[in-house]
């Protein structure tokens, strides 16, 4: 399941959908660009494909973005602002790699749904700090680094990813909170796509699901 939404409040403000993701099984990827960044959705697409479907590895994914949009402190943080989660199964394990905020997705071998929440507070990481000079940044001066969640394929049956404008879905009355689990649990995209646009006024924020 594959499901890629723009926010209401992008809508109402006449915002890109700032998310993207790759939902291939051997590595499903979601992408959430910066608020701030003018056109943080270029960089967040970008990635997607370069690591995706060009099966770079995230530095070289960095590296030819740098290329192609030089190095200046301010175009990097308009395009290249994004946050990074990341899913690899192994036979043992549900391996998610992120970097900055979101959310992971777990069902286990019973059929119960829960989420987890990924939260770096006020200031999400951005991986591209790491490639601008410190004196231009007023967070994370030293740099980010991508931290890993293991989750065993003995307990959990099905294991996905998605980015933090989940959270309003997940503020909602309960009634509504499990309709969307059952959404999820079906794993039918279409019926899940139209839940979402039936409560569009929910999904306040853009929203990527890989699940």
């Amino acid at each position: 399941m594959f499901i890629n939404k723009i926010g209401m409040e992008h809508l109402e403000t006449g915002m890109n959908c700032q998310d993207y993701g790759y939902p291939e099984a051997y590595c499903p990827i979601v992408c959430d660009g910066c608020s701030q960044g003018k056109h943080s959705e270029v960089g967040a697409k970008l990635y997607c494909y370069l690591v995706g479907n060009c099966h770079m590895t995230r530095e070289k994914a960095f590296v030819k973005m740098l290329n192609l949009f030089g190095d200046s402190p301010k175009t990097l943080k308009d395009y290249l602002g994004f946050t990074i989660l990341e899913l690899m199964t192994t036979a043992d394990d549900f391996i998610v790699h992120y970097c900055g905020d979101g959310y992971i997705i777990l069902e286990d071998n019973e059929g119960n749904v829960t989420f987890e929440e990924l939260s770096d507070g006020e200031f999400p990481k951005y991986y591209i700090y790491n490639y601008i000079d410190g004196e231009y940044l007023s967070h994370y001066k030293d740099g980010v680094s991508f931290s890993q969640k293991s989750y065993p394929t003995s307990k959990y049956k099905k294991v996905g990813i998605a980015s933090d404008g989940l959270r309003y879905i997940l503020q909602a009355d309960e009634e509504l909170k499990q309709e969307f689990i059952n959404c999820l649990k079906s794993g039918n995209e279409l019926k899940t796509k139209l839940f979402i646009n039936r409560n569009h006024k929910i999904f306040k924020d853009d929203v990527t699901i890989v699940f």
